[in-house]
């Protein structure tokens, strides 16, 4: 019973914040209202052994895209940033990755663990819907996808 943990303190999913390179993209990441760790899964091998399967790991993590929404704001900056950087990379013989950071904060909004998406670069980005049937005012957001060598805790 000596690993159980001291802190009885539930993770909350609106404890969060997204940092990618402040100087380039400030929008973007001040306006993330939904992110998630993704997901991450080894690969196994098969081996036939006295008619029976026998399963060991394999030698490669294949990891998920890092997707996040963010609330369009009115002059579509953080849009744009992330327009621009898709437009580029596309264009660019070379590609312009950064390393994003997840933040996890605590239930008193304090730093707690830190996830490091190395090199990462945006690989989709959603829709923009119009439409006047709303009754509310429902703000714009959109869905990004990033892909990035590989995350860490740091």
């Amino acid at each position: 019973m000596n690993n159980l943990t001291q802190n009885k303190n539930y993770l909350s999913p609106t404890g969060f914040k997204v940092s990618i390179n402040s100087q380039e993209f400030a929008n973007l990441e001040y306006f993330c209202t939904v992110t998630s760790i993704p997901a991450l899964s080894l690969g196994e091998v098969s081996t036939p052994f006295r008619n029976q399967q026998i399963y060991t790991p394999g030698d490669r993590v294949d990891y998920a895209s890092f997707d996040m929404r963010f609330i369009v704001s009115e002059n579509m900056e953080n849009y744009s940033e992330l327009y621009n950087w898709i437009r580029n990379n596309a264009q660019e013989d070379k590609w312009k990755c950064s390393d994003m950071i997840l933040h996890i904060l605590t239930s008193s909004n304090n730093p707690n663990k830190r996830i490091r998406y190395v090199d990462a670069f945006p690989t989709n980005i959603g829709a923009i819907e119009f439409h006047t049937q709303t009754t509310d005012v429902e703000y714009v957001s959109v869905d990004a996808s990033f892909r990035y060598s590989y995350f860490e805790f740091i």
